[in-house]
């Protein structure tokens, strides 16, 4: 083996003695370069694109020069064995078919891990010995060299590399970590002058930031009915400064899904080979920005609804082409903005949810009364209760009924709804709604007696006061209101909380808000409306994170608290307790 791969400390790795921040910029760095590299080989892979070897030679090189600058040899000497492979082809002396593809995307598993032991090890973690791997890789690619191998013509060694890298990359890490580790962005030639910050010091800004606008909020309440002209003129220049730097700092937190989305077209690469059916992966809005903390927990649901659509959705080549379908199963992912909010779409044009299977299903796991029968959109929702699966095997890839109930948590943490639309034989398409941003919401500001809550305007419909044509009292059912045709069921909010002192109790003198979730739909009757009002999101700590119906809090601009509520959870409140009585 070569001395240069050799550990001196005895985990692969030599020991650090570099610079904490020359090593977490060298970090970042190797990840972006690293995540560029995959995408430029997956489009080589695909398309042939003119182009892509330069430039993963480029980006291999700029590894190893910074690697080597650093002191980190084992990286420096991985990335300069593949450059030898990718400098053949360059020269034409030999041509990047399956195997080169394989090798090279083994090599960028194998740096990430390497770059992520590097971090590891900064804050005081044991190394990982890699020496193996990067052997094996070493090796792999001196073969291909000298027998001037094209595509899979290079014979039973390079198989053996490739079932010897995938069980090495699945050891070393899971199957979750493979896919929502770094995050991973392109690097584009021409970039804007930019610095890089650590995340916490940009997270403290901003916290700083929402803590000004509640200031400001609570100084405007004070002294804005004041007749004090030069006073009224500071007020609204204080008012503009803080809106422009409160959207300037979060600003600072937005960046583009590309970085999840190309995550995403590797997986499906893997995915499609280990399941034996082609598929092909059309990505669009790659440049739609959203908060950076969506960005890194949306991998994950993401990650699952793609190997469901594979597994479960696409079917065989062969009942495609039954079917009258092309033999390549289609896949689309796209993200847009819509008002405040992000869409996400994850579409396949597979087999679609089989319906039938799904209700047989729910009634024999005690989900569906018999003789009951659901709206579709409510039987196709059961794929996402724990545990709940029909399909009739076992896969390496899903079938044991958990990953779809990972993404609807995953989503509702995030704020967000996901649906499902489905037509049997032609496919299946997942709608994300997420928030822009984690740290601010639009909300109503609404009271009961004392108390004021907030309730996010994505999740509200509409407010009305009800007039007695439109409200219904049902035996049993308490009441009902008429909402665009459509009878809705009217909760008050004050019983759901237990709230004393709420000053109206006839429907028809309060206000009603028509909140929904899932498709469930009801009418929170409080005592008055105050008005929408952007807050700032406050944690309410451990010990206040179970209460159901409960998302937050929020310093309101008056100086008190109000809970930020969870439409989801109101529903689900409803569903348990009595409901309204009728008079």
């Amino acid at each position: 083996m070569d001395d240069s791969l050799r550990d001196r400390g005895g985990d692969g790795l030599p020991p650090l003695e570099v610079d904490s921040e020359l090593t977490a910029i060298f970090v970042a760095e190797a990840l972006d370069h690293l995540g560029s590299i995959e995408a430029s080989v997956l489009a080589l892979e695909e398309a042939g694109a003119s182009g892509a070897v330069d430039e993963v030679f480029r980006l291999f090189h700029t590894l190893k020069g910074n690697a080597a600058a650093l002191g980190f040899a084992p990286i420096e000497a991985l990335a300069h064995t593949v450059e030898d492979l990718l400098a053949r082809a360059r020269a034409g002396e030999i041509q990047i078919g399956g195997d080169q593809v394989e090798v090279v995307l083994a090599a960028v598993d194998l740096a990430t891990t390497m770059v992520r032991d590097i971090e590891g090890r900064a804050a005081g973690h044991p190394g990982t010995d890699v020496s193996d791997r990067v052997e094996l890789i070493r090796v792999t690619i001196r073969r291909l060299i000298e027998t001037e191998g094209v595509g899979t013509d290079a014979g039973a060694p390079d198989e053996d590399f490739a079932g010897q890298a995938a069980a090495a990359n699945e050891a070393a890490q899971s199957p979750d970590d493979q896919i929502s580790g770094a995050a991973r962005s392109d690097a584009p030639v021409h970039r804007a002058p930019t610095i890089k910050v650590d995340t916490r010091k940009l997270d403290s800004l901003v916290d700083l930031v929402g803590e000004l606008v509640i200031v400001h909020s609570m100084i405007h309440e004070e002294c804005g009915a004041l007749a004090d002209e030069r006073l009224n003129r500071s007020l609204a220049q204080f008012h503009r400064i803080t809106n422009e730097l409160h959207r300037g700092a979060f600003a600072m937190r937005l960046v583009p899904i590309r970085q999840t989305f190309q995550r995403m077209q590797r997986l499906v690469r893997d995915v499609s080979r280990k399941s034996g059916k082609p598929v092909d992966l059309t990505v669009s809005g790659e440049d739609t920005e959203l908060d950076r903390k969506v960005v890194e927990e949306i991998a994950d649901p993401l990650m699952h609804m793609l190997r469901n659509s594979i597994d479960h959705g696409i079917e065989e080549p062969d009942a495609r082409r039954r079917a009258g379908k092309p033999s390549r199963g289609q896949l689309s992912m796209s993200a847009s903005h819509e008002g405040g909010s992000v869409l996400i779409s994850v579409s396949d044009d597979g087999r679609g949810l089989d319906t039938e299977a799904l209700y047989a299903r729910g009634i024999a796991n005690g989900l569906i009364e018999p003789g009951s029968r659901p709206s579709d959109a409510e039987i196709h929702a059961l794929i996402f209760r724990s545990g709940f699966s029909t399909a009739a095997k076992v896969t390496a890839v899903s079938g044991r009924g958990v990953g779809m109930d990972v993404v609807r948590r995953n989503v509702e943490a995030l704020r967000g709804r996901i649906e499902i639309r489905s037509r049997a034989g032609h496919g299946t398409t997942f709608l994300i709604k997420l928030p822009l941003t984690l740290a601010t919401i639009e909300g109503l500001l609404v009271g009961v007696g004392e108390q004021r809550f907030v309730l996010p305007t994505f999740a509200v419909q509409e407010s009305l006061r009800p007039t007695s044509d439109r409200l219904h009292g049902i035996p049993g059912q308490g009441w009902l209101v008429d909402v665009r045709n459509e009878l809705v069921p009217v909760v008050r909010l004050s019983d759901l909380f237990n709230i004393t002192g709420a000053t109206v109790d006839d429907p028809l003198a309060a206000a009603l808000v028509v909140v929904e979730d899932d498709g469930r739909r009801i009418a929170l009757m409080v005592d008055r409306l105050l008005g929408k009002q952007n807050v700032v999101i406050k944690s309410l700590g451990e010990a206040f994170t179970s209460i159901e119906g409960v998302a937050g809090g929020a310093i309101l601009a008056d100086g008190r608290i109000g809970l930020i509520l969870d439409a989801g959870g109101l529903v689900r409140l409803r569903e348990r307790q009595a409901p309204v009585r009728a008079a």
